[in-house]
């Protein structure tokens, strides 16, 4: 092993991009191979034991510069060269690395830190043709990852994540064997570590949509690729789960954060064995292999790992419940046809009778009434752009229940208190407030200054995403901005290139037609030939399993 200098001629090399029979031997998508002739017709196989020589078809082969197929391959899995390839971008940033760059990269089972120290080359002879292999060996910056007082690893090119700014600017670095200062690197690399905002709706086009885009499935992941797309990938409607510091599981927290949402809103792609490592730490086994429904995992993130505030509170006789989503329930009739949401949720909440929203929900997580994975209680659901809650608010008393001053305070804990319990939720003005929990007794409680919603008129929630699932897989439709047909589809798994872990190819696209049916009007709407849809629309409205709401306050970013 030397660091790289040869200057030794090859023959031009080549990746395989699609599986073929030559003869005897049959050659794997990601093989790395050498034509042994000008017309490029020959060659030979590095990546097959007996490296033989083949027919090959130009068609089914890319080129490759001879520091490209250095690089690939390094790589010791097939797939994860294809993964590489296919990450144009980030392809052609590796293959251009030199000596004090800082990368990111993928260190036992993490996302870390370091400088590239030096390229190491293995040279593999072969008749009449040779290749390199090339590694970098990386010194780590955060020393989470190492316990030796020099952190040297050698990785090959698949494990890097990103590439940054060569750090040659800090003379004392280079050659002295001194180490840089830790904040100065961070700076360097601050592109690529910060917290990412979500996805403008002027960069979605260029950044996120097309092939090996979004967040890519492995082993029945479809179900939390879907749900995590349509929560982070436009909207920062839950972004504070991902800072907040009352979090029961940081290094869920992290990865969630560092690993799966950053990237997401960075570079439109999510690898499969990231959201495998949240998958891991779900507390129960069978999320890392089995299906599942998209209120479980949250239920799972939400509740039972990061223990975060619940989504929802929910009244009902004049108890406040706690969830993180919520089914509709209503009664069969005959004469709804295709019922919008908001026809529904009236109906539930009538349904249930006594029941309203405790405060206006930050993201509002409706299961539809289905039930398993082939009963649908309505053939076709059209979900309403807008959802007003305004009279599914809980109606507030306004006034002291001690002095009849105007409330300004609400005390949750004095209604379970035996001191002061009279089966209501105690309201103070400021003055009673502080008399009444000056006792001793009561100086755990932790009133909370109310929100009077002087606008409860206007408390409407806006239509962010649709899950929808056929037999048994999720998909799900996003909207990335205000316009009208700014809508996406997301699959996690719309192809496959093998059976490891990688191997899925995860695809979006724009549907910009949602859009046109979104806005019509009921009239309009009920004229639609649903026969006649084109195949997303009508996946959309018949599929359709859960919509995600958000309140304005919080939604995706414009521009």
């Amino acid at each position: 092993m030397s660091t790289m200098n040869s200057t030794a001629k090859s023959r031009k090399p080549f990746i395989v991009l699609r599986e073929f029979l030559t003869g005897r031997h049959k050659v794997a998508s990601g093989s790395i191979g050498v034509f042994l002739d000008n017309e490029q017709t020959r060659g030979r196989i590095m990546d097959l034991p007996s490296r033989p020589e083949v027919s090959v078809r130009r068609n089914m082969v890319r080129l490759l510069g001879k520091r490209e197929s250095a690089f690939l391959y390094g790589i010791g899995s097939l797939q994860r060269r294809l993964h590489l390839l296919a990450n144009e971008k980030l392809f052609l940033t590796v293959c251009a690395l030199q000596i004090s760059d800082v990368v990111r990269l993928r260190y036992q089972g993490y996302a870390a830190v370091g400088v590239a120290t030096a390229i190491w080359e293995l040279s593999e002879k072969s008749g009449q043709c040779e290749l390199t292999k090339l590694l970098v060996e990386v010194e780590l910056l955060d020393g989470e990852f190492y316990d030796n007082a020099t952190p040297l690893v050698k990785v090959d090119a698949g494990d890097i994540l990103a590439v940054s700014s060569s750090v040659q600017r800090y003379p004392q670095y280079r050659g002295s064997g001194s180490r840089l200062d830790e904040e100065d690197l961070y700076s360097v690399l601050e592109d690529s570590l910060k917290d990412q905002p979500p996805m403008r709706e002027s960069d979605v086009l260029e950044k996120i949509v097309g092939q090996t885009k979004g967040i890519q499935g492995h082993y029945n992941s479809c179900y939390l690729d879907t749900t995590l797309f349509s929560l982070f990938a436009f909207s920062s409607v839950l972004d504070h789960i991902l800072r907040s510091p009352d979090v029961c599981d940081a290094k869920v927290q992290r990865i969630l954060r560092q690993d799966i949402v950053n990237p997401l809103r960075r570079s439109g792609f999510v690898h499969a064995e990231n959201v495998m490592k949240l998958r891991k730490l779900l507390r129960c086994d069978t999320f890392v292999t089995e299906e599942k429904d998209p209120e479980e995992f949250l239920s799972a993130l939400l509740h039972e790992v990061l223990a975060v505030e619940p989504l929802l509170k929910i009244r009902c006789n004049n108890k406040t419940q706690e969830s993180n989503s919520y089914q509709i329930i209503v009664e069969r009739d005959g004469t709804l046809k295709v019922p919008n949401v908001q026809t529904l949720m009236d109906r539930s909440f009538r349904f249930y009778e006594d029941l309203t929203f405790d405060q206006v929900p930050r993201c509002l997580i409706l299961q539809m009434p289905r039930f398993g994975k082939k009963f649908k209680m309505f053939p076709y659901i059209r979900p309403s752009l807008e959802l007003d809650i305004n009279h599914m608010l809980h109606k507030r008393s306004t006034v002291c229940c001690l002095c009849l001053s105007p409330a300004e305070y609400e005390c949750t804990y004095c209604l379970a208190d035996p001191l002061t319990t009279d089966g209501n939720v105690r309201q103070f003005c400021q003055l009673c407030e502080k008399q009444v929990h000056s006792n001793n007794q009561l100086k755990d409680h932790k009133p909370t200054k109310l929100n009077t919603q002087t606008n409860a008129s206007n408390q409407k929630l806006e239509l962010l995403a649709v899950l929808c699932i056929r037999t048994s897989h999720f998909v799900s439709f996003v909207k990335y901005g205000p316009g009208k047909n700014s809508w996406v589809f997301f699959d996690s798994m719309a192809g496959r290139i093998g059976t490891e872990i990688g191997t899925n190819v995860p695809v979006v696209r724009t549907c910009p037609q949602l859009g046109d049916y979104l806005s019509m009007s009921e009239e309009e709407f009920s004229a639609v030939d649903f026969t006649k849809m084109d195949a997303l629309s009508k996946r959309f409205f018949s599929d359709i399993y859960m919509c995600i709401y958000q309140c304005p306050d919080h939604s995706m970013q414009s521009g």
